[in-house]
């Protein structure tokens, strides 16, 4: 049985996620510093069967991009997920998801979330925040980081993705910065939310999405643009030694923030979001 307690994922819940999932391994802990920590440690046994689940009722050093750190309370929904892009693909054991979309993996998440909260709470604002966020009513609920450890042979190389989500841990006791950004389901919607079901949905969904990103499916980054809540506004990123200033015209296909200036269109991969108005 699933429960809705601040305990979030329980051990009843794991086969569940297994079964009807693509899920092969997964392990839960009542503690760990990061579930990418514990992703990329056992992201190095060649005996590992992936894709890999890891679950935490709680983080004490969960990383976001940079230096960035991921506050959370019992109640967040924190997980990493580690796979094979030569072969856990769904719909595609003998074909690799090309190194070229691992930059998008991140936005397909992202995707992958919005669909399955658009489906859960309709009534609720979502969308995305590039590179790696998803806000619900203009706030943030999750933050998804990608990591790619080294290979270490005989293991094949594998790809972290860690998500913080904000599901049971209502923020009314965060710090007054995490209450202006952020938000959680369970304030959004006033009623507590089955985490682990979320988190089945989520898994479903993502599995879709990788196989659309190694289809190379147009409908996808059609989505991706659909939801991005930058753009049409003025942004200021920092990449680097470089301060970009322009508007923003979106995501493209690549995974790309286009920012359009004085000396015209700029595609930009990886900086940080200083400012948007």
């Amino acid at each position: 049985m699933t429960t809705l307690s601040r305990e979030g994922i329980v051990e009843t819940d794991l086969a569940r996620i297994q079964k009807h999932s693509f899920v092969r391994h997964v392990e839960r802990h009542d503690s760990l510093s990061s579930t990418n920590d514990r992703g990329i440690e056992i992201a190095a046994d060649a005996e590992l069967c992936t894709p890999a689940l890891i679950v935490a009722r709680q983080q004490t050093a969960g990383r976001g991009r940079g230096a960035n750190r991921w506050w959370s309370q019992d109640g967040a929904l924190t997980f990493s997920l580690v796979f094979d892009p030569q072969c856990d693909i769904p719909g595609h054991p003998s074909a690799p998801l090309a190194s070229s979309h691992w930059p998008c993996i991140a936005l397909s998440a992202g995707v992958a979330l919005c669909d399955v909260l658009e489906q859960t709470f309709p009534a609720l604002g979502r969308g995305l925040k590039w590179p790696n966020d998803v806000l619900v009513e203009g706030k943030k609920v999750a933050g998804i980081l990608v990591e790619v450890p080294p290979a270490k042979p005989p293991a094949s190389r594998r790809l972290v993705l860690g998500m913080g989500l904000n599901v049971n841990n209502s923020l009314v006791a965060a710090p007054p910065e995490i209450q202006a950004a952020g938000i959680s389901l369970i304030d959004a919607t006033s009623a507590p939310v089955d985490a682990a079901q979320l988190l089945l949905s989520w898994l479903n969904r993502f599995a879709d999405l990788l196989r659309a990103l190694a289809d190379d499916d147009p409908k996808l980054p059609t989505r991706w643009q659909s939801l991005c809540v930058l753009t049409g506004r003025s942004i200021e990123l920092e990449t680097g030694q470089r301060t970009i200033r322009g508007l923003c015209r979106g995501i493209d296909h690549s995974g790309a923030l286009l920012v359009e200036s004085v000396t015209g269109i700029e595609r930009i991969y990886a900086a940080s979001l200083v400012r948007a108005v």
